[in-house]
């Protein structure tokens, strides 16, 4: 595995294994030797990999792709801050991404686990690990290691330290194919049970907190992550390839436009050939909790100082508080998830220089009489006396108990955008329906406005009603696209890469990038520089990948293959005017 050695991955090997014996290994094995790594089952892979991907993304989400997709700005305005909205970001930042090599790695011995078991959901499982994994390295660096990364376990004593770095383009390719193959796992398994050669293709619930073991929701999970990439290289495939790729000799050629098709007519009968997501409990959600060391939230021991430090940016509150009436909310219109993502509604700019960025927080306009400032910060619980237990104060994303990897509104927003573009056949109000749909389940996700009703489904609050049917009235059907990736990027917030992904990949929501302070030539990055330990831990690979796509730079300004389309440089020049 790249830029890690023997010792090291070995390890972090024992530590992820002692973490899958509890509840998943036989209680026979706990009297081997815990010094010495023991062949483990691939189910047994599936919790720690999950929890520990996401306790690294989460982490990212806070600081570093908040600040660059303008949800949030750093208030600390000391000459040795690290301004991320500015793209001032530091080797420190960049980096973490790259520890999920970690699990890459460990998802990789899983998936050979679960071929040697000949287990088809179980390898499903590990197809849809690895593919995740693999697309936010890749939609976060571009060209990285891939095909023959994370081979130390499986290669015996003919494993190489270093890996070349494969290209974006090819990563795809086969992204797209485990997928497919992931999907047919699932059909064989299913089959299987149905012939009565197995008697349950589920798999232990406590090797699973996500989905419990249930693998009719892992498929759904994967073929919703298939429709996601499928939308991501879709433009570029169509501007390269009038939109077919190349999947290899066992899927052969794919359309990408008829592969959504078949999906979204998957996603209205329930089921299909491409089963996806029906619900916000299909929803992919890693969780967290409080009360468990072993599943803490990345923000479970973050001092009040440094949570407190992001505040709420102009740029969101612009878009999210309409018309927001403090005294009486039901009068007012704004979207109601914006309380559970900060806690006072006021936004500060971004891109400003430091004593500009001083100045604002020490306006009176924008203190209190109380003397405190009315920024918005991100919700947090609130501790109650003696006890420990933490509850909700408008929001909680410090002690929240799940961090999304994909949630179900996406499929929807997806579809409408589809719908927009004219790839899948409806009218006006079909997409139209499904992007105030979206919205709604993105609204329930957060669990905001049915507080007190009595059917969850049915009576919202008016503050809900009252959005749902501005984005009705005003919806703009000559911007389509943009008026879906608008709210997309609301109710992407913090999942992962996927509004920084959508606004590379359309330039949707157009942002303002060249502010007075902001570096990287007034451009909203286009990926994150590699580590710098790539330079001597894989140093032969390293050069190659600089000199191959990045101008021998290792630069924040050249494009993702799938971002590099005439539609998407044009509108994003539209935030550097």
């Amino acid at each position: 595995m790249e830029g890690f050695n023997m010792k090291k991955y070995t390890k972090y090997l024992m530590s992820l294994l002692a973490f899958a014996t509890v509840g998943c290994a036989n209680f026979d094995d706990m009297n081997k030797n815990p010094y010495v790594l023991y062949e483990t089952n691939a189910e047994s892979f599936v919790q720690p990999v999950l929890y520990n991907t996401q306790h690294v993304i989460t982490s990212n989400c806070y600081d570093v792709l908040s600040e660059i997709m303008q949800y949030t700005i750093n208030t600390n305005y000391e000459a040795s801050a690290q301004l991320s909205y500015n793209y001032v970001i530091s080797e420190n930042y960049t980096q973490r991404m790259w520890q999920l090599y970690n699990q890459y790695g460990n998802v990789q011995y899983m998936l050979e686990q679960a071929r040697k078991e000949e287990n088809p959901a179980m390898t499903g499982v590990a197809l849809i690990l690895r593919s995740y994994i693999a697309h936010v390295l890749t939609d976060t660096y571009g060209n990285v290691p891939y095909s023959q990364a994370g081979l130390i376990a499986i290669q015996g004593d003919t494993f190489e330290y270093t890996t070349p770095y494969d290209r974006q383009k090819d990563i795809y390719i086969d992204l797209l194919r485990s997928l497919e193959e992931a999907n047919n796992c699932f059909m064989k398994a299913k089959e299987l049970k149905e012939t009565k050669v197995l008697t349950t293709i589920d798999f232990n619930p406590m090797c699973d907190f996500m989905f419990n073991g249930e693998v009719d929701k892992w498929q759904r999970f994967g073929n919703s992550l298939y429709l996601r990439l499928l939308m991501r290289s879709s433009l570029k495939v169509a501007e390269e390839s009038d939109g077919i790729i190349s999947l290899g000799e066992e899927f052969g050629d794919i359309h990408i436009i008829s592969k959504i098709n078949e999906i979204y007519d998957s996603y209205l009968s329930g089921s299909g050939t491409y089963p996806v997501m029906r619900n916000i409990e299909d929803s992919a959600r890693v969780k967290f909790n409080s009360k468990d060391s072993a599943l803490y939230s990345p923000f479970y021991s973050i001092t009040s100082g440094s949570w407190n430090a992001e505040a709420a940016c102009l740029t969101l509150t612009d878009l999210m508080l309409i018309d927001y009436n403090a005294s009486d909310e039901s009068k007012g219109v704004f979207d109601p998830r914006y309380f559970r993502f900060f806690t006072k509604p006021l936004g500060a700019p971004t891109q400003i220089l430091r004593e500009d960025m001083k100045a604002y927080f020490e306006d009176k306009s924008n203190i209190s009489s109380a003397g405190n400032s009315k920024v918005g910060r991100y919700a947090r619980g609130i501790e109650m006396g003696d006890d420990t237990s933490y509850t909700i104060h408008i929001g909680d994303l410090k002690m929240d108990s799940a961090s999304a990897m994909m949630n179900f509104d996406e499929l929807l927003f997806i579809f409408a955008e589809a719908g927009a573009r004219g790839w899948i056949p409806m009218n006006q109000k079909g997409y139209k329906d499904l992007y105030l749909e979206a919205n709604l389940q993105s609204i329930r996700q957060w669990q905001v406005g049915w507080e007190t009703a009595d059917d969850y489904y049915t009576a919202a609050s008016p503050e809900v009603v009252n959005f749902i049917n501005y984005l009705d009235n005003e919806f703009e059907y000559n911007k389509s696209v943009e008026t879906i990736l608008r709210q997309k990027y609301v109710a992407n917030f913090w999942v992962g890469v996927e509004s920084w992904a959508d606004y590379r990949r359309t330039g949707y929501p157009i942002l303002k990038t060249n502010g007075p302070a902001a570096g990287n030539k007034g451009i909203l990055p286009t990926r994150l520089r590699y580590p710098a330990t790539e330079a001597f831990q894989n140093a032969k690979w390293h050069a190659e990948a600089l000199a191959d796509w990045l101008g021998g730079e290792n630069n924040m300004q050249t494009d993702m293959w799938w971002a590099s389309t005439t539609e998407s440089q044009s509108i994003r020049r539209l935030g550097r005017q």
